[in-house]
């Protein structure tokens, strides 16, 4: 049995009591913490307080996708393949649009619990009777929200470079923050001693721009000419 960390088990607790008034959860919680085994047990919990039939979960790549249904597997104890008499089935974003339609019926007529991964992926609002985002977000906006029994959005990073918004979330009126339920940030991360080293890949292109205090800005062709000056 997986042992839960003090963040995980203090979210979990807190995932469970906000379902019992309300439908949506938003988890912030720093790269590499440990979400996917939080978030799994919480549908340990709903399944064992019979309150959900299925889990539906969605992120950013095959590869995470994977490693999604891999860990919910090992935690519920049973398949997570989307098949007859699996727990659940693990989805990209991108394949969305090609699910069968027999998958969103199941979300309709039975109490699904679907998890979003690194929801700021997804852009979504309702815009006078319009829905308004990116593919994702209009997708989760028209077939997700309002039709599952509880959803649970997880992100490391919940705010967007082109400052749209959110599907599913909640922002403050006074400085335009996303509200999030649970935060697990880098700080205490540190302080837990189980931050992650980060990775840092570096794309070489020809206009490359480097900005300082003494020489002001400076463009090169590549990422080895930079580093010559």
């Amino acid at each position: 049995m997986t042992q839960l960390r003090r963040w995980q088990v203090e979210c979990k607790e807190k995932a469970l009591s906000v379902f019992d008034n309300q439908s949506h959860f938003l988890c912030h919680a720093t790269p590499g913490a440990g979400k996917t085994v939080m978030v799994a047990s919480v549908a340990k919990a709903l399944f064992q307080q019979d309150k959900i039939d299925f889990v539906v979960c969605f992120s950013p790549s095959r590869a995470v996708a994977h490693g999604v249904a891999l860990t919910f597997s090992q935690i519920l104890g049973k398949s997570f393949n989307g098949q007859i008499g699996a727990a659940g089935g693990s989805y990209t974003y991108q394949s969305m649009d090609t699910l069968p339609e027999e998958l969103w019926q199941v979300l309709r007529e039975h109490r699904v619990l679907v998890v979003l991964d690194e929801i700021h992926h997804c852009s979504g609002v309702v815009w006078e009777n319009s829905l308004i985002g990116n593919s994702w977000g209009r997708t989760i906006l028209d077939k997700i929200q309002g039709k599952a029994r509880y959803t649970m959005a997880l992100s490391g990073t919940p705010w967007r470079t082109d400052d749209s918004p959110i599907v599913l979330s909640h922002y403050t009126t006074c400085n335009g923050q996303i509200s999030c339920d649970y935060e697990y940030g880098l700080r205490q991360a540190v302080s837990d001693g189980v931050c992650r080293a980060p990775k840092i890949v570096l794309t070489d292109n020809r206009e490359i721009s480097i900005r300082s205090g003494e020489s002001g800005c400076k463009t090169f062709a590549s990422i080895s000419e930079s580093l010559q000056n």
